[in-house]
């Protein structure tokens, strides 16, 4: 028999309306979950075989894709989580599959001086008959002046444009700091910084500090950026995407300098740590956040609100330690742990 402990809930301050904040003013307690009927129950046996993990994906072709970063390798699985094949690449880190099914990779390139420096690489896997292990591997950028630099998300649009999230030491720079979310063409070639997230520490729903994943919403050009917690607000920014005959952009979904979503649950001040992984469903538009600094994954509903279905360490029986990336297929979350090296899989008590 199942026993659910009961968490209280803190109460949370309240963010002031109109007045500018200092960051030492958000000091506010972390997240605690508040437990009810509907919960996440671990679906066995877990995936296993991996060395630090960073990034997971379920494709467009509905096949498994994990950044398995320090075997230096991209895994190939099916659903079932039968291995397919691998491909080696340097340190990969994050994924996406454009809609040509192309595997797009950040990862690392050893130059011939010695230095390692970020890279894109995509993976041509339909052109290999989807066999991962014979794809042409292209590189399609290098970040070879600045090896402290590296690509901590990447996110494919509809069009197969690309956004990529860029972090490293130096945002000295007022025209090309370290920090920045970077917008290529689908050929690969780069167009431009995406400017309505603004590089700096601070207390603005778009100031980007330490970048840790990022992802795009389905059927949409609508992402979610994730960033540490050190220095900023704000650990997701959920931008939308709009185009217009004055504007051609994103803005904040949720936006806490507006009257009417300042107690949004979803940009709650320093709610989240180290925020890794984010994926949303599809069918249900409920939102994934793996924090791996609080050993918990955050869900949130299509309107920004928090469900008490968030579960943590205590909640997955210690099985779940570092959580670092999330994958949703089928009523099934996929949490890829870098510290047990382990896939795990959770589905909604009220789904089997």
């Amino acid at each position: 028999m199942l026993r659910y402990g009961i968490i209280a809930l803190l109460v949370l301050l309240a963010v002031a309306c109109q007045e500018k904040f200092s960051l030492d003013e958000l000091a506010a307690a972390r997240t605690t979950f508040v437990v009810g009927d509907t919960t996440y129950l671990e679906i066995v046996p877990p995936f296993e075989g991996f060395n630090e993990p960073r990034g997971i994906l379920i494709g467009n072709d509905k096949l498994l894709y994990v950044a398995d970063t320090r075997n230096n390798r991209i895994v190939q699985l099916d659903i079932a989580g039968q291995m397919l094949g691998s491909r080696s690449i340097v340190r990969p880190y994050a994924l996406s599959q454009d809609m040509r099914l192309d595997l797009l990779v950040s990862g690392i390139c050893v130059e011939r001086n010695g230095d390692s420096v970020a890279a894109i690489f995509r993976l041509k896997l339909v052109a290999a008959s989807h066999s991962i292990g014979d794809a042409v591997l292209d590189t399609l950028w290098k970040e070879t002046a600045r090896p402290q630099r590296r690509f901590v998300g990447i996110a494919a649009m509809p069009d197969n444009q690309f956004l990529v999230a860029r972090q490293g030491p130096d945002l000295s720079s007022f025209v090309d700091p370290d920090t920045r979310v970077l917008r290529f063409g689908s050929d690969g070639k780069f167009i431009t910084p995406v400017g309505d997230l603004v590089t700096r520490a601070g207390s603005g729903i778009t100031d980007i500090n330490q970048p840790t994943g990022l992802a795009r919403l389905p059927n949409s050009r609508d992402f979610i950026l994730l960033q540490s917690s050190a220095g900023v607000a704000y650990g997701a920014i959920y931008m939308v995407y709009q185009s217009t005959s004055e504007f051609e952009g994103w803005i904040p979904k949720y936006d806490p300098a507006r009257q009417d979503q300042r107690f949004v649950d979803f940009v709650r001040p320093n709610r989240f740590i180290r925020p890794g992984g984010v994926v949303v469903d599809g069918r249900r538009g409920d939102i994934f956040i793996a924090d791996a600094a609080q050993d918990s994954v955050f869900k949130f509903d299509n309107q920004g609100r928090f469900r008490s279905e968030s579960f943590g360490r205590s909640r997955s029986g210690g099985r779940m330690v570092q959580p670092s990336g999330v994958a949703f297929f089928d009523r099934t979350l996929y949490v890829l742990d870098a510290r047990t090296n382990r896939v795990l899989r959770f589905r909604l008590s009220t789904d089997f």
